[in-house]
């Protein structure tokens, strides 16, 4: 019985041995990312994410902290998790393309489900043989056939925007604007679909901008940070996964549908050539 106590004490005292060093010790004195400047953690479990879930958006507490702290600013995630928030263009673009082997992506249970395991979260050989197939399109000769939809698309979104300020909006929100028109721009250069995601509602654009546009509830944000701890999380039968699931169905639907299309019709032209 004595040694039975014994043990259980040895693993109750490493289990608060580890607690303490993981979430009070590390973060503070042996992370090496505690020098970079960033707000105090406001919990010990959840660090800095109440103030992100208390407002209306994740922008507005990251702006305040850009203001306050500079182009890399150090916040902490769940369980006082040190997380970095970067800015600076030139960084972002070491990471995003100089660097990209470099520096590993955050596993995101959530991305994955919306957007699939392709260049956006593959890793390593993955993210090379997806990147090495991708590489052909966007040669000089393809892309300066794309030009003329760029301008197209984008004068629509000038007139839009240029709307807006016609009608007095001097805060105008850029992002649902910018997302439907890449939906556009790809649909058109990927699968010669219009689409007009700007000016005409569908299906796929309505399914994107509800994930990608609409405001997060506190508890889908609560959910969408859990998930990537407990994925099991993200498959319980609630109002908010039901939505989002499906949501994903729908994106999944139309998207298999286009590149089915495309398929068939460069099979036919094969046939013909």
């Amino acid at each position: 019985m004595l040694d039975l106590i014994s043990i259980v004490s040895f693993v109750v005292l490493g289990v608060i041995r580890w607690i303490t060093y993981k979430f009070f010790i590390w973060p503070y004195y042996v992370s090496p990312l505690r020098e970079i400047p960033g707000p105090p953690s406001d919990s010990p479990i959840f660090g800095n994410l109440k103030s992100l879930i208390k407002s209306d958006s994740f922008i507005e507490p990251q702006l305040q902290w850009v203001r306050k702290y500079g182009n890399i600013v150090k916040y902490n995630g769940l369980f006082n998790k040190p997380t970095l928030f970067v800015t600076d263009p030139k960084i972002i673009q070491e990471i995003t393309l100089s660097k990209t082997y470099d520096f590993v992506k955050p596993f995101s249970t959530v991305g994955i489900k919306l957007f699939g395991n392709g260049l956006l979260f593959a890793e390593g050989d993955d993210h090379k043989r997806q990147r090495k197939m991708m590489n052909p399109a966007f040669a000089y000769s393809n892309i300066k056939e794309m030009v003329p939809t760029f301008i197209r698309v984008s004068s629509i979104l000038k007139g839009l925007i240029e709307n807006e300020i016609n009608q007095g909006n001097s805060n105008i929100n850029l992002t649902p604007y910018i997302s439907k028109t890449a939906l556009d721009i790809i649909d058109l250069v990927g699968f010669s679909y219009e689409f007009n995601s700007l000016t005409f509602s569908n299906e796929l654009a309505t399914a994107y901008n509800s994930i990608l546009n609409s405001s997060p509830s506190t508890l889908q944000i609560a959910i969408t940070i859990l998930s990537e701890y407990v994925p099991f999380i993200g498959d319980i039968p609630i109002g908010t996964n039901v939505k989002f699931k499906n949501t994903c169905a729908v994106i999944s639907r139309i998207s298999k549908k286009l590149v089915e299309e495309k398929y068939e019709e460069a099979r036919i032209w094969s046939i013909k050539e």
